[in-house]
């Protein structure tokens, strides 16, 4: 946005990112010392599309999510391996995500029907998560064949997506392109199909937009949003393919063009969370809570799933006034 002059608007949407439970490796190397931890791709992935960023911990109280997302312009749920059911979790782990993305996911849902534009994105584990809140049961997921590829998608038919947000204004060689390209990176082994969303009562709500196939021919949902509220998500990981490469063992598709594809989530979700009304109350407010008072490893020589991450304590906060 600008105006007659081409001065820029200065308004750059702030949206949150769920930390997610310490990972195995990662606490490999910590110990009990770090509680959650937050890959860095998904920092720079929103703030090449014109977002800033701050950490949603994932241990706190509903309260503190209330008060939080009246002051930030959306939540990204990302991806990650956390167990749904807590009796399951190994005794050294946690699963507090689990908790937390369900208060966030009741938390928008009554802020958009109060009128208040609350959007929410799930990536992976985060697009799991949200169907699985939505439909107020433990887990709406199935098993699948693990997946560790880059994969073009199946669009639903044209009416579908011109009743979609996500889809309405795609160009006709975006769309050929993300049917063509292996552009989605998947890296998960838990699936959710059509099927799921009947058996749990939850396929009214959602609109489904794009699948994929595992190797034994499995139709799951790829792509989904919510037909209510500016709730989106992939069981892909768009931002793997800019900012995490693996070496030898990498099976992501990394192209220019695939770049390009990938980038259109991120521009079309910071442009959903610049709708939002939602401010700090001043500049200091903004800064203290930014990702970057956080500390942060280099974790590519290590072999794990990232080349960079966050790390928080179990007592983490944001930065004092």
């Amino acid at each position: 946005m600008s105006d007659s002059h081409g001065h820029c608007d200065a308004f750059l949407p702030i949206i949150g990112i769920l930390c997610v439970d310490i990972a195995q490796p990662l606490q490999n190397l910590h110990g009990n010392e770090v509680h959650s931890y937050l890959a860095a791709s998904y920092v720079k992935y929103l703030e090449t599309a014109g977002a800033k960023v701050i950490p949603i911990w994932n241990n706190s109280p509903r309260v503190y999510y209330e008060e939080i997302m009246n002051k930030i312009n959306g939540i990204l749920l990302p991806g990650g391996a956390i167990y749904f059911n807590k009796k399951y979790c190994k005794k050294e782990l946690t699963n507090d995500s689990y908790s937390s993305a369900q208060h966030i996911y009741d938390i928008a849902v009554q802020l958009n029907r109060k009128g208040k534009y609350f959007p929410l994105w799930g990536t992976c584990l985060g697009f799991q998560l949200m169907l699985t809140h939505s439909a107020g049961v433990e887990d709406v997921r199935q098993d699948c064949q693990p997946m560790n590829c880059s994969r073009a998608i199946k669009f639903e038919d044209e009416k579908v997506l011109q009743q979609s947000k996500l889809f309405a204004n795609i160009s006709q060689d975006m769309r050929e392109k993300m049917s063509q390209q292996p552009f989605g990176f998947h890296f998960h082994k838990y699936c959710i199909t059509k099927q799921r969303l009947e058996m749990f009562k939850i396929a009214k709500l959602w609109r489904v937009l794009a699948t994929n196939e595992d190797e034994n021919g499995l139709e799951f949902i790829s792509i989904v949003e919510h037909k209510e509220f500016p709730f989106f998500g992939a069981q892909f990981h768009p931002e793997r393919v800019m900012f995490e490469h693996m070496g030898p063992q990498d099976h992501c598709h990394h192209c220019i063009s695939c770049f390009k594809l990938n980038q259109y989530f991120a521009r079309f979700f910071v442009d959903q969370c610049s709708k939002s009304d939602n401010r700090f109350a001043n500049y200091d407010d903004e800064l203290r809570h930014s990702i970057y008072n956080f500390p942060s490893i280099y974790t590519a020589p290590l072999k794990l799933h990232w080349q960079h991450c966050f790390l928080f304590k179990a007592d983490v906060d944001y930065k004092s006034n």
